[in-house]
């Protein structure tokens, strides 16, 4: 019997020094960020930032950007993605992934959608990484391209190669349910101004028909408008000679801010644990 005891005693003392060396082993990351505005790159007060992991659905921490910036503590082997949100400015993702190192030992971390800015060294185990992300001011009117949406001569169904860029508008309506959108679609300038009109309002139609049902999107938060050859964005109208590449840059889907509305404030059970400038 005692020397069961004692096999448990022992079991237990290399769990615990197994969990202490663990933790000892850690590596972190303390990310300093500031937010900017993209246009006039002055710093931006009062963004609530949120911290997620991107293995679980949930809030991990929160911040709110004070006297310049917030701090988050990030632990090496973690992918992390983080929201800002601001009244009057476009939802802004970014990505800091801890984890790359699996995948490339020379790389230390991975990042996109942020601008490394600089890096310290605070103590053997934490870096300090400052940082900067860049968010949009919410213009009525403003243009947003989206990227790969574009179609075959003379055909309006969505092709599986525009799913990506349609699923990014999906993700842009789903982080800013406040605002409201057209999406506009363009053809190049073969065929004549009629068929071409009816042409892109198809195209159109069939592209917010997707973002509805895929992207269980409100339909009265995106209107479909066919703008036809009509705003064209190179030289190739009507009888000038252009290759099938220029053509395609004119068979396009771009999203209008026709509106938004204003929340004033972040509820205060929302903010997290995550350091704000105002606390240092």
């Amino acid at each position: 019997m005692k020397t069961i005891y004692l096999l448990l005693f022992l079991m237990s003392l290399s769990s615990a020094f197994s969990q202490n060396t663990e933790s000892v082993n850690k590596q972190y990351f303390h990310l300093k960020l500031k937010v900017l505005d993209v246009n006039n790159r002055k710093s931006i007060e009062g963004v609530f930032l949120k911290l997620y992991t991107r293995n679980k659905p949930e809030r991990i921490d929160s911040s709110i950007v004070k006297n310049g910036f917030a701090i988050f503590k990030l632990e090496k082997g973690n992918d992390y993605e983080l929201l800002a949100q601001l009244d009057e400015y476009l939802t802004q993702r970014a990505n800091f992934n801890a984890a790359c190192y699996q995948q490339d030992s020379s790389k230390v971390f991975c990042v996109s959608g942020m601008d490394i800015e600089h890096i310290s060294k605070l103590s053997k185990q934490i870096n300090l990484i400052e940082a900067s992300m860049s968010m949009k001011k919410i213009n009525l009117n403003d243009v947003l391209g989206l990227e790969h949406i574009y179609y075959d001569f003379d055909k309006w169904e969505i092709k599986k190669d525009a799913w990506e860029g349609l699923h990014n508008l999906i993700q842009l309506l789903k982080d800013n349910p406040n605002i409201k959108v057209e999406l506009g679609s363009h053809t190049d300038s073969r065929a004549d101004e009629v068929y071409n009109m009816i042409l892109s309002q198809k195209r159109a139609d069939e592209a917010v028909n997707f973002i509805v049902k895929k992207g269980k999107i409100a339909q009265e938060r995106i209107i479909a408008k066919g703008y036809g050859e009509t705003q064209l964005l190179n030289r190739c109208k009507d009888g000038v000679n252009c290759s099938e590449q220029e053509h395609a840059l004119n068979r396009r889907t771009e999203i209008k801010v026709l509106g938004y509305k204003i929340n004033n404030k972040v509820p205060a059970q929302q903010r997290g644990t995550a350091i704000s400038g105002a606390r240092n």
